[in-house]
């Protein structure tokens, strides 16, 4: 028990050890199945303000220190209804930029939200007289055929 005591004096003392220790706490997660869990509004509040800035599910419930399980079963439309609320924030921003004169965000509503593409299709009506083939002329073959006026007719 003395070593013990001296040990933890020669940690203290040894300059690899100067830097100041960060306190990391475990997570508190309960169990998927816990009886214990009981919806809290401070919970919620919180998974509602990380839906709001665009957290996935999974990273919500990682900061919010509880199961996925607890998230959907207690909090989903928390969950959901911050990100309706930031879903419509970012929108109603857009919109009020393309109204503006922004022409970017302008032609990404109108290729996202209305269907506009700026796909052309160009479509060729009429016959097609010609023999494709996938075996070269000679320079002989060339000439007899389309340079001489025999092959005219």
């Amino acid at each position: 028990m003395v070593d013990d005591l001296k040990q933890d004096e020669e940690l203290e003392e040894s300059p690899k050890n100067s830097e100041p220790k960060i306190e990391v706490l475990p997570a508190r997660m309960e169990q998927p199945h816990s009886p214990a869990h009981t919806r809290d509004e401070f919970i919620a509040g919180q998974v509602k303000d990380l839906g709001r800035m665009g957290l996935t599910k999974g990273n919500t419930a990682i900061a919010c220190r509880i199961s996925g399980y607890l998230l959907d079963k207690y909090y989903l439309e928390d969950y959901l209804q911050g990100v309706s609320e930031m879903q419509k924030s970012l929108a109603s921003v857009a919109i009020a930029e393309a109204l503006n004169g922004n022409t970017p965000v302008l032609l990404h509503l109108l290729k996202t939200k209305l269907g506009w593409s700026e796909q052309q299709i160009i479509e060729h009506t009429g016959e097609i007289r010609a023999v494709v083939s996938a075996k070269p002329l000679t320079k002989e073959e060339f000439v007899t055929k389309y340079l001489t006026e025999d092959s005219e007719k």
